[in-house]
């Protein structure tokens, strides 16, 4: 008797166990922390100046004044390029060549006078089939560019088409004759200047160059 109650009591013993191990609650510690993360920052402010008269009373041979400058007045360095376009109209607005027909060498109506630092201020750059100037050096702070270009002037060379419109009064013995000019003359030149500005140190990926600005 005293053997079977032995097996009894660890069987009992086995069960208890086996029921202890499904009925187990694990509890863990568990901890939350949020970071609120400020990122300030600098500036970035460019000031660019014309100085710049339109004339209405361009004719050839005159020159007339054109600067533009760029100021950096924000706190991150940057970086500046300058490109620009040329175009004539008539006096009815079609379109005109930048050049005339002389032979044989063909006259640029208006000349554009660079600066006589460009070589050693600006790099120029053919990229895409359009010029651009890179200011050599990034600005700091306040600091500026020179102006690429100092003035334009109108071609004295560049031929102006002339028609003649003659009346012949035969009673009085007089031939009246009135002339007329047509082209460049009477016509409207349009200089655009673009100024490009972008923080230093993404120059080179902002406008896809490999231009050295230092």
């Amino acid at each position: 008797m005293q053997k079977i109650k032995s097996k009894k009591s660890l069987v009992a013993l086995l069960l208890v166990a086996v029921l202890g191990i499904v009925g187990v609650t694990i509890a863990y510690f568990t901890s939350t922390d949020t970071f609120e993360n400020v990122f300030g920052t600098k500036p970035y402010s460019m000031e660019v100046v014309e100085t710049f008269e339109s004339p209405d009373d361009w004719t050839p041979g005159t020159t007339t004044d054109k600067t533009v400058v760029a100021t950096n007045k924000g706190d991150v360095e940057a970086a500046v390029r300058v490109s620009y376009t040329e175009s004539w109209v008539d006096a009815n607005g079609d379109p005109l060549s930048l050049t005339d027909s002389a032979t044989p060498t063909p006259n640029r109506a208006a000349i554009i006078n660079f600066a006589s630092d460009l070589s050693t201020k600006w790099t120029k750059s053919t990229e895409g089939g359009k010029d651009y100037y890179y200011y050599k050096t990034k600005l700091a702070k306040n600091a500026s560019t020179t102006s690429l270009i100092e003035s334009v002037t109108f071609n004295p060379a560049v031929t102006i088409t002339t028609t003649d419109n003659c009346v012949e009064n035969t009673t009085a013995h007089t031939k009246t004759c009135t002339t007329t000019t047509s082209g460049y003359a009477g016509g409207t030149y349009t200089l655009t200047i673009t100024v490009e500005t972008v923080q230093y140190d993404q120059y080179q990926t902002a406008w896809g160059t490999s231009v050295a600005i230092s």
